[in-house]
């Protein structure tokens, strides 16, 4: 790897503006290649650097699948149990039918609807439904989606819908009685020394954490900061705080087996939906690029208004790629330079956010 030329390109892209954030390399349980830049406040001027905090939007799904599947280790679910034993009545989508699992929510093949869609207005037409500021648990986001017909039958065919991580965090406190944040404190980020992350409140200032800025869609205008554009907390969809030290942890914990079983980490690291030639295929709560019939990547993205995120963990090399930008977009180029520089091979085309 040419360390200088990629720093130079990573100056370039932070001076015009393409990029403002952390971009990580991690091999055998250390870092490799550091590059931080930007601001974490445009306002303060507060630089970022390699212990910034930021959103990671659904990044987090890796972690949501994570903590269930530590409680089905343990015998507190099962992945082919009906949702119906599980949830409250009040908590029940009106779609919800005997045949939804476990399994239909962590792999995306529940057929349900979202809760947002392609609507007029966009994602902020969201938050005139429901004001982002009383969303602060999962049950607070089901008045947008609970009787919203179902999309397909379960089973039929994948379709990312972020409603079932929000179902998933309501399982998870159903089967615990314990809110899903602090169930996922003791269960991911403890075991995995995920010493900064946090599902945290906006309106209580966590430290540390950059500002996201939505950029994408004001060419040479003021950047907005996306405090009204996100729910005020995490929720187990998207939202939790981390440092890309501790995302590369948390691959780590992952994969080495001292997070899940073997038999789940196999599972959670396969393809779940239908039978698909798609490069691109999900498991439980991760991506993974699959090619001539073998997992070569895993790994998720993320974008929320004012966040792009991408964690990509190359199986053969051992190497796992965290970029984390408080603007919405950056990540995808930052994450392909990268991996070019190390001579790895990612064959996907993604659009450059």
């Amino acid at each position: 790897m040419d360390e200088e030329a990629l720093r130079a390109w990573f100056e370039r892209q932070i001076a015009s503006g393409a990029f403002s954030g952390v971009a990580l390399v991690w091999r055998g349980a250390e870092p490799v290649f550091t590059h931080a830049g930007g601001l974490t406040h445009r306002g303060l001027a507060v630089p970022i650097t390699d212990r910034t905090r930021f959103g990671i939007a659904s990044v987090g799904k890796m972690v949501t699948a994570t903590t269930m599947l530590r409680l089905v280790d343990r015998g507190l679910l099962r992945l082919d149990q009906p949702l119906l034993e599980i949830l409250p009545g009040a908590q029940r989508p009106t779609a919800l039918t005997a045949a939804h699992t476990v399994h239909h929510l962590f792999s995306h093949t529940s057929g349900l609807a979202d809760y947002y869609d392609d609507e007029p207005g966009g994602w902020a037409a969201l938050w005139d439904r429901m004001p982002m500021y009383h969303a602060r648990r999962p049950v607070d986001l089901l008045s947008l989606f609970l009787d919203r017909p179902a999309v397909t039958a379960p089973d039929e065919r994948f379709q990312y819908v972020n409603a079932n991580f929000v179902l998933a965090g309501l399982v998870i406190e159903a089967v615990t009685g314990r809110p899903w944040d602090e169930v996922t404190k003791d269960e991911v980020f403890g075991p995995a020394a995920m010493t900064d992350a946090g599902v945290e409140a906006l309106d209580e200032d966590p430290a540390r954490l950059a500002t996201g800025y939505l950029v994408a869609d004001q060419p040479g205008g003021q950047p907005r900061g996306n405090t009204y554009s996100v729910t005020v907390k995490g929720m187990p969809d998207g939202g939790m705080i981390a440092t890309a030290s501790d995302l590369a942890r948390f691959i780590g914990a992952l994969l080495g087996g001292s997070l899940v079983s073997p038999a789940l980490l196999t599972a959670m690291t396969r393809p779940q939906g239908p039978t698909s030639s798609s490069l691109e295929q999900y498991g439980y709560g991760c991506w993974l690029v699959v090619e001539d019939g073998r997992v070569t990547i895993i790994g998720h993205g993320g974008s929320d208004p004012g966040v792009s995120a991408r964690v990509a963990h190359h199986l053969d090399s051992g190497t796992t790629i965290v970029v984390l930008c408080n603007q919405d977009h950056g990540s995808w180029a930052a994450t392909r330079q990268i991996t070019d520089a190390l001579g790895l091979h990612d064959p996907r085309d993604v659009p450059i956010s």
